[in-house]
This record gives C-alpha cells, structure tokens and sequence, in this order.
C-alpha cells in the first residue's frame, strides 16, 4: 500500500484559515517590543537628551594613546589626566563614550549622597553606576539628574519600543559655592 505524502500547500492554508478564526474569536495580538537579540552599546542605544550629544572615541590601545598623551603634553598635564580618565570610561562604555553623561555621573556622585546611600565602597559605588549608565538601565535627564530607565526594544519598555524613564535616583548635583 502506497503512503499518501501530505502536500504543503495544503497544510499551509489550513494553518492560516485556523490562525485567522482564532484571531477572530479572540481578536488581534497585542502589540510586544522586540527584545534585543544581542546586548547594544549605549552609543547603539541612542539615549535622549543633551547629554547624550558628545561622544568621545580614542583611537588606538591604551597605552599607545596614554605615551602619545605624556609624550606631548607631561605626565602630570590636564591632557593626561584627561586621557587617563576617558580610557578609563571606555572600560564601561566600549568604543565610544558619552563624555557629558559619563562626566556628569561622576559629579554627581561627588556632589549628592547617593554613594552614602548605596551602602558600598565610593569605587564599587562608581563602578556599578557606570556599568549600569554603559547598559542603558540609567540616564542623566536634560536637567540633570540620574533616572532609572528601560532601554527602547526590551520587553518593559515605553510604547512603540521608547526609553522609559522610571524612578528619579538623584537630582542634579548643587554647584559647589565659589570661593570668595
């Protein structure tokens, strides 16, 4: 006795006949925000804000860019210290760093009693806050202060896949008086 192959065509039509009643009996699916298939960059994130305008990008490896840094300007320059500082920051932010917000988060933890309220070390303090910042889970606001947020393409971002801005953690850091 000879099978009867079943043809794919016809299976196919009867899948789609069946999704269709069933989208008629229970309605339309809910619109879902992708997830993202792999981790982005905040650079590949595109954070809102004028923060988020400035990014820095040092060419070549640590230490060539720090030698070429002390080579022209000193060891004990503004510059160096400078560089020293962005190559540090690329340890969170990869490739491109946000130079305002990843500056601004500094002051903020220099200026606010946010490290005191963390319960760790001022470095683990930084450290997490930069990692957490590099992921997009926080962000510093047009005026200046850090919130919490949910990255756009996640499952519990804003509609039509926004950043979601979720709990202010700090506001913006007060100037320091100036010396008289």
């Amino acid at each position: 006795m000879a099978s009867k192959k079943k043809d794919p065509a016809v299976r196919r039509a009867r899948e789609s006949a069946r999704r269709a009643a069933a989208a008629q009996r229970i309605g339309p699916r809910p619109v879902r925000t992708p997830r993202p298939g792999q981790p982005k960059s905040l650079y590949d994130l595109e954070p809102p804000g004028a923060f988020y305008r400035d990014w820095g990008r040092p060419a070549g490896t640590d230490d060539d860019v720090t030698s070429k840094v002390i080579a022209a300007f000193g060891p004990d320059s503004g510059e160096a210290a400078m560089m020293r500082l962005m190559l540090d920051y690329r340890r969170f932010y990869g490739p491109r760093i946000p130079l305002s917000a990843a500056g601004h988060l500094d002051l903020i933890l220099e200026n606010t009693d946010l490290v005191e309220s963390m319960g760790i070390t001022p470095t683990e303090t930084r450290e997490s806050l930069h990692s957490l910042h590099a992921q997009g889970l926080l962000l510093i606001a047009d005026d200046g202060s850090l919130w919490l947020t949910v990255p756009p393409g996640t499952p519990y971002s804003a509609p039509n896949g926004q950043w979601a801005f979720v709990e202010r953690k700090a506001d913006a850091p007060s100037e320091p008086a100036a010396a008289e």
